[in-house]
């Protein structure tokens, strides 16, 4: 090996107990990057005009580029990869540069096409209670249950080929809120049998879906709702966050109709959906301008849960939902102020296909829109996971990596409002510590029972140039700023090499305030 000065020492030499000391203070002295372009991006929030304007984005990007790396981001392909999976990795480049970007969107958009064996495989093996039936599920220890659903929930987000769909049902789970803390096994189905199995179908399919989920019916109450008092909280969310949106034309007096409309719907058993005729109103009802004739009470319960299947089928065909589901998918996908044009256009697209999802994801990730779209900011469920991607994490058990990154503020399901966790940058820009210390803790895990990272793939090359580049195609898919890069290269260069140090290597590209972004 050379021992020329600017090359690296060999890597089984260990730095002194006051370098590594040394090595830690830089790291976080160096991280600090991250919380300039946070705070940057926080305060640009808060100024940030609420209008929608039209292409391309007046008010989506942030002017300090110190917050927003997208402007270095030229590569259509590698825009469309952040977008649309949890996170790059190698694999996932070369295949999106294999396809193309249309090619490769519609691999994505294809998802049940696209053979998940591997991971489905894993997971059936690992986390049995995840293929339970519903009665059997009713009989097992709940805590156990729950860790189930979020470890197969990380399973899934990290190891998926279909990873569109993973980012669709990151999106639904929040549109559809359902805390995990209220109705236990039953999100298990209901993330199982409605968000996972119709989160590229059709918007229609997936608001009847979740309207018969003994898991949101319990969650809002409605279960708990009958004649002549009527519980309320199911008709408003459906309308206020589901459907039509809080501006969307409806009245406090269309909740109330709605509630009596849909007494009646209800959880039987371990957690069946069922209509019991007892519970419901057979009195006239109005509701969004539409007379429901008073019912005789010889009427079959089918004639009288039609009424519900009526007031969805309003629901879904409304131009108020097309707009707020555009809005929202828009802000998902592309920007959080996505162009007005965008929105219109996707809104459009909705209603000529029925509540497409695929159709709409396409009319919003037009290389043209994507490409003038600004950064978002990951998640710390994203972050989480594109690390994992990203580090190559080789995982026997992701419960312990799970709970670490829980750390960061967002337990999956756990969420307690009906809202959903918040898209919004200026929400979770104040965790920066956490991150850091995340990536800290996954950069060097070496457990062969519980998440390991290989630092070998970083270290094929086993120079400081080497370990820098490798950490830019895995982490960045090679579209990383000089001054990062640079950055990156003094803080390896300047102690003793050792595959300590490139795994605080790592760890600091993941903490960088550009690896934040997507």
């Amino acid at each position: 090996m050379s021992t020329h000065a600017d090359q690296p020492e060999p890597v089984s030499e260990i730095a002194p107990p006051d370098a590594r000391r040394s090595s830690r203070r830089r790291f976080f002295a160096l991280g600090a990057s991250a919380a300039a372009g946070l705070a940057a991006a926080q305060t640009l929030e808060a100024q940030r005009p609420k209008s929608r304007g039209s292409s391309p984005f007046p008010t989506g990007r942030p002017a300090n580029t110190a917050a927003d790396p997208s402007a270095a981001w030229s590569d259509p392909v590698l825009r469309l990869v952040r977008r649309v999976t949890m996170g790059m990795n190698p694999e996932e480049v070369a295949l999106a540069r294999r396809l193309g970007y249309a090619g490769y969107l519609d691999y994505q958009l294809r998802a049940s096409e696209i053979d998940d064996t591997a991971i489905e495989t894993i997971v059936a093996s690992r986390l049995p209670m995840t293929q339970m039936p519903l009665a059997m599920l009713a009989m097992q220890d709940g805590n156990e249950v729950n860790s189930q659903l979020a470890d197969a929930t990380w399973y899934r987000a990290t190891f998926s080929k279909a990873q569109l769909r993973e980012r669709m049902v990151d999106f639904w789970t929040d549109h559809f809120t359902i805390s995990l803390n209220k109705v236990g096994y039953l999100k298990l189905v209901d993330d199982r049998d409605v968000i996972r199995a119709n989160a590229l179908g059709t918007f229609p399919e997936l608001l009847r879906a979740t309207s018969q989920s003994a898991a949101m019916l319990r969650y809002l109450d409605q279960n708990l709702s009958r004649t002549p008092t009527p519980n309320q909280n199911y008709a408003r969310e459906i309308m206020e966050l589901h459907t039509l949106g809080v501006d969307g034309g409806y009245s406090q007096t269309d909740v109330a109709e709605l509630s009596r409309i849909l007494t009646g719907w209800t959880v039987a058993g371990a957690g069946t959906f069922a209509f019991n005729r007892n519970f419901h109103d057979r009195n006239a009802k109005m509701f969004l301008g539409r007379a429901f004739p008073a019912m005789p009470a010889t009427a079959t319960d089918v004639q009288m849960k039609a009424e519900g299947d009526a007031a969805i089928q309003m629901l879904v065909m409304h131009p108020s939902t097309a707009a707020y589901l555009s809005l929202k998918m828009a802000r998902w996908l592309l920007a959080y102020e996505p162009p007005q044009a965008v929105v219109d256009a996707t809104a459009a697209t909705y209603l000529a296909t029925g509540g497409d999802i695929k159709a709409m994801i396409r009319t919003i990730l037009s290389g043209r829109n994507l490409m003038a779209s600004p950064a978002k900011y990951k998640r710390p469920f994203h972050l989480a996971i594109s690390a994992m991607r990203g580090m190559n994490a080789q995982v026997v058990n992701i419960r312990q990596a799970r709970q670490r990154a829980d750390q960061m503020g967002m337990p999956v399901f756990m969420w307690e409002q009906p809202n959903g966790y918040p898209d919004r940058v200026d929400w979770w820009s104040g965790l920066v510590i956490s991150r850091w210390s995340y990536m800290q803790y996954l950069s060097t895990q070496v457990s062969t029972t519980t998440t390991r990272v290989d630092s070998m793939p970083f270290r094929v090359s086993d120079t400081a140039d080497g370990v820098v580049a490798q950490i830019a195609t895995r982490l960045f898919g090679g579209e990383i700023s000089p001054a990062l890069r640079a950055q990156l290269l003094t803080y390896l260069r300047g102690g003793a090499y050792s595959d300590a140090r490139v795994r605080e290597t790592i760890s600091l590209a993941g903490s960088a305030q550009e690896y934040q972004w997507f």
